[in-house]
């Protein structure tokens, strides 16, 4: 058996910068990977056939799942004649704004391009990603990145220092598409409060502008924020559309606020080399194999893969 580790991101601001022909708003965030992940568990079979069991009743284990759409991009692509049954045990809860299903997609095209030696360059790899999601392509790095654009034009950012922080996870679901339907884009034009927040590092400066919309729907949402900031958090905001909440403080009032707040869990912030060690090869093909696990595999499966 392989096992995959699959992690999921926060945003540590997020501006809305526009609206294109298409109807896709434009956006300005940062983002940023936390120690908090999916467990992919794969079993490899005969035949180009991929199967999803999940733990997860409210994701669809079906071929409308990010890691089917990943995989058929790649079996569509590649001739490969071997397969996987693929268990995923879910921590990052759907509809989250935590970014679960866009990092099992990256996480899988980034397996499979090892796995099977396909050798597909970092520019490719990147273009399947965005083809699945806006923010798959972050997930094939990790670490800090500034994005733009709908979230695909990506820019590394220097390492955080890196942070405690108590992330709560209710039990709503937040559809991205619905509150992007609802938020009005204002013609008036502000300084980026991100760019500054590069210059300056101070977390009081960052805002998120789907706030708004996401409060209104879900005004659960909202009170999970205020209990986080009456608790002592110097710094809580909202990630992606919601609707889990993050608050970053000391560490005596990260650890008091799981028993004011149920599903509340406390993670940290985590750097791109730790990110890529965790999951796999960088999308240059440099870094380490998928761990000891798949190492171990490699001496017993079958040398011809294609």
């Amino acid at each position: 058996m392989i096992r995959l580790r699959s992690f999921a991101k926060i945003n540590l601001g997020l501006e809305i910068t526009g609206r294109r022909d298409d109807g896709y708003h434009t956006l300005r965030t940062i983002f940023q990977s936390i120690d908090l992940s999916d467990q992919l568990e794969l079993r490899e079979t005969r035949g180009a056939r991929v199967r999803l069991f999940g733990s997860d009743p409210r994701v669809p284990w079906d071929e409308s799942n990010t890691i089917a759409r990943a995989c058929r991009l790649v079996y569509e692509n590649f001739p490969l004649r071997r397969g996987f049954d693929i268990t995923v045990r879910k921590n990052i809860p759907p509809g989250s704004g935590l970014g679960g299903g866009s990092g099992n997609a990256a996480v899988m095209l980034l397996f499979l391009n090892n796995y099977f030696g396909l050798g597909i360059p970092a520019a490719q790899l990147h273009e399947m990603a965005a083809g699945l999601g806006a923010d798959v392509p972050f997930f094939l790095r990790g670490g800090t990145a500034l994005g733009e654009g709908i979230g695909a034009d990506l820019t590394p950012v220097a390492a955080l220092r890196p942070r405690a922080l108590a992330l709560c996870l209710p039990q709503t679901g937040v559809s991205t598409a619905l509150v992007f339907s609802r938020f009005r884009l204002t013609r008036a034009h502000f300084p980026s409060k991100i760019e500054l927040f590069l210059r300056k590092g101070d977390f009081s400066i960052l805002k998120n502008d789907l706030e708004k919309v996401t409060f209104e729907l879900f005004p659960e949402i909202r009170g999970i924020k205020e209990k986080m900031s009456r608790g002592g958090c110097g710094f809580v905001q909202m990630t992606g559309s919601g609707s889990a909440v993050f608050g970053i403080g000391p560490t005596r009032v990260l650890r008091s606020l799981p028993a004011i707040l149920p599903g509340t869990v406390l993670t940290r912030t985590i750097g791109r080399k730790y990110y890529q060690e965790c999951i796999g090869v960088s999308p240059s093909g440099k870094a380490s194999a998928f761990g000891a696990d798949i190492r171990r595999f490699e001496s017993s499966r079958p040398r011809k893969t294609t």
